[in-house]
């Protein structure tokens, strides 16, 4: 399955049984004097940006909706600065949950397990000198308990049982341990999306290394799960290029396959199924967010929300149907709800490779960083210490 890029001046993208004529407009264009180290800050802040205002509505039924996604016209210029103005950092209506934030109540701002997840790559980077191998990093999530403020430490106690049966397993124990494929009852999931994206900053100009990396370290990652997670990794990697956008990172999504899932016999790569179907969906939706939310609960062939494929289809069905205006597509992922903070964690990486940091308000970037050093003693700004410090080692 080819992607070709006809026009890229008139944002034309053509996929077999599919055209995408994307939206026009000043915000989708590329500046293409944004450097990569901005857009590699763009993408961690982002990334923890997205995660930090989906957390406080993650799960949360019903989903709270603006006028926009309730009604059944299309979406207007209007109405996408609209939804953009929405888009914030609230508290937390709830108290501490494994999974979710550790303080009770939190601040806005305040992250939760797909921002830890990062801390615990970066931590394998900066405690074993940038040797990033499924070892390190194994023994890194068993690690991150001593790293964390004593203040939290029950709450790792109360997340990781899971995990430390796959994590015993990849480094060869075989008491607490159970084969990785076990982990979450066999399930496809999105959990490698948490703590891999940062890879594509080691090496964007090789999103074939990204791939092959993240698909290494992820242990936790079973069946369709392992192509998909790092499919994406390798996607963000292109968009962190100096012309990155949402059309050449998808198509090396499509296109960088080194382990061949694109020539598997009988079997359509379940990747590019899924990224088809975000097209199609969005097109069908016709501009409506209402009509899209019913696509997605009728078509996404989901139970839990966090299988592999949600977040990918979520990010591009909802890109297209915003016209790629990037605060507006974030609004939309907080509105239709379920496991809001890791869609938005993806969809925040991506606008931050391929516009920059200066694609979300200094405000929350501030408040973000700021959250994450007063919470757990790391932060963006630690995060590009160590990729300035180790990323030689991987471009050798």
């Amino acid at each position: 399955m080819k992607v070709h890029i006809i026009d890229s001046s008139q944002h034309i993208l053509l996929i077999p049984g599919i055209v995408l004529m994307m939206v026009s407009c000043q915000i989708c264009s590329q500046d293409h004097t944004v450097s990569v180290d901005d857009k590699v800050e763009g993408m961690l802040i982002g990334s923890a940006i997205g995660d930090a205002a989906g957390g406080p509505v993650e799960f949360v039924s019903p989903p709270i909706r603006s006028y926009w996604s309730t009604t059944d016209e299309k979406l207007t210029e209007k109405g996408l600065e609209e939804l953009a103005a929405l888009f914030a950092l609230r508290s937390y209506p709830k108290e501490a949950e494994p999974f979710a934030q550790w303080e009770a109540f939190g601040p806005p701002g305040t992250i939760t397990d797909d921002t830890r997840f990062k801390m615990i790559l970066f931590n394998t980077l900066k405690n074993y000198n940038g040797d990033l191998s499924l070892e390190t990093f194994a023994q890194s999530v068993f690690d991150f308990r001593e790293e964390l403020p004593e203040k939290y430490r029950d709450n790792y106690d109360d997340w990781i049982p899971e995990i430390a049966y796959a994590t015993n397993w990849a480094l060869g124990k075989r008491e607490n341990a159970y084969p990785a494929e076990r982990i979450w009852g066999g399930i496809p999931t999105m959990e490698g999306q948490m703590p891999f994206l940062p890879i594509a900053a080691l090496k964007p100009h090789d999103p074939a290394w990204c791939y092959l990396k993240t698909y290494e370290l992820g242990y936790f990652d079973t069946g369709v799960a392992k192509d998909m997670n790092s499919a994406l990794v390798a996607g963000l990697a292109r968009a962190l290029q100096p012309d990155g956008s949402w059309q050449n990172m998808e198509e090396a999504m499509r296109t960088v396959d080194p382990y061949g899932y694109n020539k598997t016999l009988y079997v359509e790569r379940e990747l590019v199924k899924w990224l088809n179907r975000a097209h199609h969906f969005a097109q069908r939706a016709d501009g409506n967010v209402a009509r899209l939310f019913t696509i997605l609960e009728n078509e996404l062939q989901t139970v839990y929300w966090w299988e592999a494929w949600v977040p990918i289809v979520m990010v591009f069905a909802v890109a297209e149907l915003a016209g790629y205006h990037p605060l507006a597509s974030m609004q939309i992922i907080m509105e239709f709800g379920h496991d809001t903070d890791s869609y938005a964690q993806v969809m925040g990486a991506i606008l931050g490779a391929i516009h920059g940091k200066e694609v979300f308000p200094a405000s929350m970037r501030n408040t973000v960083n700021h959250r994450m050093k007063e919470q757990f003693n790391q932060n963006i700004d630690d995060w590009i210490i160590l990729i300035d410090a180790y990323k030689c080692s991987f471009n050798k």
